[in-house]
């Protein structure tokens, strides 16, 4: 999974990116001017991975990884030089957006619109991300009418849907908002649309609001009439400091400060959701591993994800729940207990399911 973390200039993106990743990227350093984007993977906190892993004592633990890319705000004076390009190259392959959006105060650090309204600039943002769409499809549609000038009628479906995502775009909607079926969507993967991606507004708060924090996200999703934007809430100054630290002193640090969940945690929770994601795993003694994979996926699918072989030889899968694997301790147990179900390809696997798939080449 990759999430790409943007935003208006002076927000606090880069400052995030080393609470989610660990990292030391130099704060403020795109404020000097373009450069290439700070890029960080980390490992998705799972539980459940390593109670299974107990059970198994597997030479080698995998959890799933997400990788964090950091860019530059857009702002005026980069746009009139055609920077727009390589910031939107680095966010093409990106499976969703984290918008940051400053809420906290900080006299030493002047907004790029002179006061805080994080509504304006979550709408001043999808503004420009709308444009640039905007400018990617009347460069495609131009093209299509071409092709199709010349008798190309396999572009029909595509110059259509794009004259859709045109008219949509002009009036300023993103085009996460329209509803989209299967081949629709198929259609438009090569184009890494930025106002398609799922959005999750990180609002990056100071220390001193961390108590009112429930209230604030309230109000601030109350405002979003968008399925496929979702909030979450974050210090990011003092998750940055808290990174740094040994795992024991985070913990209590946090405990004194009223801090619930670690960002990381949040934002693997909220990203999850938003792209409407689950977890299997697959367990032996060499690999104990976690797999994401859509909701309402079939037992097909989910082999598939693994490897291209078990999908193409499927001949059943062994299914436990999580919950029942540690509640008998082993497979074995389970299948005397009659609770290890076998699935045929059209099984919709759930969040939790620990799977054997049986295959034949």
């Amino acid at each position: 999974m990759k999430v790409g973390i943007v935003g208006l200039p002076l927000v606090g993106k880069t400052t995030i990116f080393n609470a989610l990743t660990g990292g030391k990227a130099k704060i403020g350093d795109f404020a000097l001017g373009p450069k290439n984007p700070n890029i960080g993977v980390v490992k998705v906190p799972d539980e459940r991975l390593y109670k299974i892993a107990q059970l198994y004592q597997p030479k080698k633990v995998t959890p799933t990884e997400v990788e964090y890319i950091d860019v530059g705000g857009l702002i005026e004076e980069e746009k009139k030089k055609g920077s727009e390009g390589q910031f939107y190259a680095s966010l093409r392959e990106t499976d969703q957006l984290a918008q940051v959006v400053r809420e906290f105060e900080n006299e030493n650090v002047v907004h790029i619109h002179g006061q805080i309204d994080p509504k304006r600039d979550i709408k001043d943002f999808d503004c420009d991300l709308v444009l640039l769409d905007l400018d990617l499809v009347e460069k495609r549609i131009s093209r299509l009418e071409k092709n199709l000038k010349v008798g190309r009628k396999e572009d029909k479906e595509e110059f259509e849907l794009l004259a859709r995502f045109k008219e949509s775009l002009e009036g300023g909607i993103p085009l996460r908002k329209l509803k989209l079926t299967q081949v629709e969507e198929k259609l438009t993967r090569g184009y890494g649309f930025l106002s398609l991606k799922p959005m999750l507004v990180l609002l990056n708060i100071g220390e001193n609001q961390i108590g009112d924090s429930a209230r604030i996200e309230r109000e601030m999703r109350s405002c979003i009439e968008d399925e496929k934007v979702d909030v979450c809430l974050v210090c990011g100054k003092l998750e940055m400091e808290l990174s740094q630290l040994e795992e024991k002193d985070k913990e209590s640090l946090r405990g004194e400060l009223g801090i619930k969940e670690k960002a990381l945690d949040k934002m693997t929770h909220n990203s999850y959701k938003l792209l409407d994601l689950v977890s299997f795993f697959t367990a032996n003694q060499n690999e104990v591993k976690a797999w994401p994979i859509k909701s309402g996926s079939t037992a097909l699918k989910a082999a598939g994800a693994v490897h291209s072989d078990m999908e193409k030889g499927f001949i059943k899968a062994e299914i436990i729940s999580y919950g029942k694997l540690l509640e008998f301790g082993s497979t074995a147990r389970a299948r005397e207990k009659g609770e290890l179900k076998l699935e045929g390809k059209d099984y919709i696997v759930q969040d939790g399911d620990v799977i054997l798939f049986r295959f034949n080449l």
